[in-house]
């Protein structure tokens, strides 16, 4: 990890999962990332794009279910069955669609954690089940606001 002296190149790589603060790290403008997101974009597996077409896509019946889950917690709540917690935020069709978006890119981080990685790409389905999850790796995190950027531009929210 270390030669000379200084970081290895690989190590730096390492870092990327971490980005420690006091490092200011800029990853998403290095030339291996721009890369890496380029791969993540033209060697995508269809199921995997298919994933992220559905995460991606919030459509009126996401959000008419989405409403009536919330709408029905929100009566159990008032009905005493649960400890109040939500009852008394009004219930709009925007808090559900803000709720939704906030679900929907902690599903596509999560797909990212778990079959995505640095500098090979896309998982195989043999090599998924024997991949560590890491858990909250602002390394795919940045990789996946980059790659659903490029695939969605119309829907920068799911790239926040």
């Amino acid at each position: 990890m270390i030669e000379f002296g200084r970081w290895t190149e690989a190590a730096e790589l390492v870092l990327w999962r971490e980005q420690p603060d006091e490092w200011g790290m800029v990853i998403a403008s290095d030339p291996r990332f721009t890369v890496a997101v380029d791969r993540a974009v033209t060697i995508m597996p269809a199921h995997i794009h298919a994933e992220l077409h559905r995460f991606v896509t919030i459509t009126k019946e996401d959000l008419a279910k989405a409403l009536a889950r919330r709408r029905a917690r929100q009566a159990e709540e008032v009905g005493g069955h649960f400890p109040v917690l939500i009852s008394h935020l009004p219930i709009t069709l925007d808090s559900v669609r803000r709720g939704q978006i906030f679900v929907r890119r902690s599903e596509l981080d999560w797909l990212f954690f778990t079959r995505w990685r640095l500098p090979d790409g896309w998982l195989t389905p043999e090599e998924e089940p024997r991949a560590l999850e890491i858990f909250h790796d602002p390394l795919a995190i940045t990789m996946r606001r980059a790659v659903i950027a490029r695939l969605w531009p119309d829907q920068p929210w799911m790239a926040e």
